[in-house]
């Protein structure tokens, strides 16, 4: 069987189809959802799960039982990606509802669960409160990568504190301790503590004079999108050794539990701007094994309440 010939079912089949009880109709969203409200008489297996699979067979699907597969609605592929992953493993029998839930609520159709009225957004808004932010250190880190032509290294920066307040004009500062720069690719290398040496030197950041980096939010611009996609575009001003510089870059702002922020992004920038030139090729000549790549790459999760 091709997934272009899946068989699609029509509101009224589904129905006819719950009704009548030879087969399953499986609901492919999170147990949570399923929980809340589903088809009448719909089993669920997560399609999200790794024990996708492992769970129809324990809902006694053999390979020739008639299933029915449905999910969130027209916009949401979970249905079919259910389908394609039970063809790979042999099923047989199967058709997709694919208006799912969306059409059947539309419809005036009961469900059941625990909320049968209850109507969820797809994907959550972003919610915050006029009100600063605190970030939370334990849980808030940089991870670099620093390169050259053998590879490089990697490693992470700690954040000393920041706040982050959500109003008319978004504002906000995050400070960096610049003495917290810790190296992981060379974990139990003699050469780890003299990497370490030469970051905290004058070739690189000058720890001991510039112990800390600042980088000041003086924009903040929030905008609707998927939940995978970043949904902010942060600027500001970075301070490193002494310099600042404005620096822009894509993020994620999203609410995690307990009414607090995550602020989550990556970029590269250009270190050379910061005075940092140890290695760089636009300031020197014949480097040999010196060469250092002018970017560092940054992925950052700072966790605010």
């Amino acid at each position: 069987m091709d997934i272009n010939d899946l068989e699609r079912l029509t509101l009224e089949q589904v129905r006819e189809f719950a009704a009548r009880r030879d087969g399953l109709l499986v609901d492919t969203l999170v147990p949570e959802h399923h929980a809340a409200r589903h088809i009448p008489g719909a089993v669920n297996a997560c399609v999200y799960e790794m024990v996708f699979l492992d769970t129809m067979d324990g809902l006694g699907a053999e390979r020739d039982t008639p299933i029915v597969l449905y999910g969130a609605g027209e916009d949401s592929l979970d249905c079919f990606t259910a389908a394609e992953k039970l063809m790979r493993a042999g099923f047989t029998n199967l058709a997709v509802f694919p208006g799912g839930l969306e059409a059947w609520q539309q419809a005036g159709l009961p469900l059941e669960g625990t909320d049968p009225d209850g109507v969820e957004p797809p994907h959550p808004p972003l919610v915050t409160e006029h009100r600063p932010y605190r970030l939370v250190p334990g849980e808030s880190v940089i991870r670099w990568t620093g390169r050259n032509h053998n590879g490089g290294h990697r490693g992470t920066l700690m954040f000393a504190e920041g706040v982050l307040e959500f109003g008319d004009e978004p504002s906000g500062s995050f400070i960096m301790d610049m003495t917290s720069i810790a190296n992981e690719d060379l974990e139990g290398d003699e050469l780890q503590p003299v990497l370490l040496d030469h970051l905290a030197s004058d070739d690189f950041f000058f720890s001991r004079l510039f112990p800390r980096a600042t980088f000041t939010v003086t924009r903040l611009k929030l905008a609707l999108d998927a939940p995978t996609r970043p949904n902010a575009m942060m600027q500001g001003n970075l301070e490193l050794r002494g310099i600042s510089n404005e620096i822009a870059f894509p993020a994620h702002v999203r609410n995690v539990e307990n009414g607090r922020i995550a602020v989550l992004g990556n970029l590269d920038f250009d270190r050379t701007q910061w005075g940092v030139i140890y290695g760089s090729g636009r300031f020197f000549q014949h480097l040999g094994y010196h060469v250092v790549y002018d970017f560092i790459s940054l992925d950052f999760r700072m966790v605010l309440e």
